[in-house]
Order: structure tokens, then C-alpha cells, then sequence
């Protein structure tokens, strides 16, 4: 089942000044994205789930994510003062979605980003308490689209592979696309998405191509076949005809031979 969030996303500047009371293994903090990877401009959801093992109930003021393309004391997430989340002890909690857009001047490659969360633990003790690095990888816009093309025709395929063609047209044409499939696949180790993608489209026309040689002689051939079939009922009749005209003939002869 998917989640809906409607939430506030937005940037809080900084988190508390304050010392950190909290010893790095009572906040085990993992984060989940709908994908490791993205392209400028492009979004992502982030989940956040904080397991406490500590001894002391956490109360959750602030969590957020810091990308490094964002001033390190920037984070992107949700202001809880108002209303904050009670963690007890060995227990976990899962934060509302974060909304994540890459930014279109971001850079190829991998990128750190971190979590930040900051409350209180017990009753007194402020925290602000920081994760390790994760990384997220953005790719170039063509890539997303190769990755795209290449889901589709790879079960494309696979599918048209497994029709076992009889035409030898079709076949032809089944193999062209496989080779087209391999340039493209070479094309993807060297990066070179436009070469790719134009590979990708090839090996589905191909296909396409393929199926319809394959559908024309499926018809044709039918087409032959029932031919013959009339050939061979009309070839029986005609037989049997010949067959009848024969005998009665012959008994009409039979019959004059007998009268003289």
C-alpha cells in the first residue's frame, strides 16, 4: 500500500547550539529513498526510521537531510517544536516523507548527504545528534532515459525471442535486434547515451518489423494451405467422376456386347 504525505517541507537554517548528550549508538537512523539515483532537476521521497537505544525517551524538535550541495548548515525536512515526536526507549518511530528535489545545476557523480535530528533526551538534556555519509549518484538526464528504453526493450525481446518466428523474414530481422541490443549495450560502458538510445529505438523497430514479416506469412501461408486443401477436394472429384463416367461406360458397352 503507498503512503500519501502531506506535509510542510522546508529548510530550518540550523539546529540547536548545544553540546551532544547522546552517545552515537542510541540513535540508529536509516534512511530509504524511492531511488539511489537521479538526474538535475529530477525528485525523490525520502523516509526516515530512528530506532532509540537509549535508556531515556527521545522528544524529536527537528529532523532533516543535508545534501552537499546545500550550505552545511542547511537541512531539508520538518520543524516538530510545535508538535514533537515521542520516542520511548527500544522503541522506533518512521518520520513523514521528505520531498527531495536535485537541483539543475547539480553535478554528475556521487553525492554525500546525511541526516540531522535534534531534541531532547529524558527530560532536560538537548541533543544534536548527526548521521554518517550516504550517497546518492546523479546521472545525466540521458541516462534516466536509456535506463527507461532499456527496461521495455530488453522484455521486448526476450518476449519476441521466445515466439520461435517461422518466417525467415522475421528472423532476420529477430537477429538484426539482437545486434542492435549488444552496440547498445557497448554504447552504454562508453557513456554514450544519444548512441544508445538511437541503438535501443533500432532494436525496437526491428522487432516491430519482425512481427508483422511474421504475421504476413502466417497468412500467406494459411492462405497456400487451404489452397491445396481445395486443390486435393476438387483433384477427388474429379477422380471420382472419371471413376463413375468409367463404369458406366463400361457397362454400357458390356450391355451392346451382350444384345449382339
Amino acid at each position: 500500500m503507498l503512503w500519501v504525505y502531506i506535509c510542510f517541507i522546508f529548510i530550518f537554517s540550523q539546529f540547536f547550539s548545544v553540546g551532544n548528550a547522546l552517545e552515537e549508538n542510541e540513535i540508529i537512523v536509516s534512511v530509504v529513498l524511492t531511488s539511489q539515483t537521479g538526474y538535475p532537476g529530477s525528485g525523490a521521497v525520502a523516509s526516515v526510521f530512528l530506532v532509540n537505544n537509549s535508556t531515556e525517551i527521545l522528544t524529536i524538535q527537528y529532523v532533516g537531510i543535508n545534501f552537499d550541495w546545500m550550505p552545511s548548515d542547511q537541512f531539508l525536512g520538518h520543524n516538530l517544536s510545535e508538535d514533537p515526536v515521542f520516542v520511548p526507549s527500544s522503541t522506533n518511530h518512521i518520520f513523514e516523507a521528505i520531498n527531495i528535489i536535485v537541483p539543475p545545476d547539480a553535478s554528475l557523480g556521487e553525492h554525500n548527504y546525511s541526516v540531522g535530528i535534534d531534541g531532547i533526551k529524558g527530560t532536560t538534556e538537548s541533543f544534536s545528534w548527526n548521521s554518517q555519509n550516504y550517497i546518492f549518484t546523479v546521472q545525466d538526464s540521458q541516462k534516466q532515459t536509456y535506463d527507461n528504453l532499456l527496461t521495455q526493450v530488453s522484455t521486448k525481446i526476450t518476449e519476441s525471442s521466445s515466439l520461435n518466428y517461422q518466417s525467415p523474414t522475421a528472423k532476420s530481422l529477430l537477429e538484426q535486434a539482437e545486434g542492435a541490443y549488444v552496440q547498445a549495450l557497448v554504447f552504454e560502458n562508453q557513456n554514450s547515451w544519444d548512441e544508445a538510445i538511437s541503438m535501443l529505438n533500432n532494436v525496437s523497430s526491428y522487432l516491430d518489423q519482425a512481427d508483422v514479416e511474421e504475421q504476413k506469412y502466417l497468412k500467406e501461408k494459411s492462405s497456400l494451405e487451404n489452397l491445396l486443401i481445395i486443390i486435393g477436394l476438387v483433384a477427388v472429384i474429379i477422380v471420382a467422376v472419371l471413376v463413375v463416367f468409367y463404369l458406366i461406360r463400361r457397362k454400357s458397352n458390356k450391355n451392346i456386347s451382350l444384345q449382339t
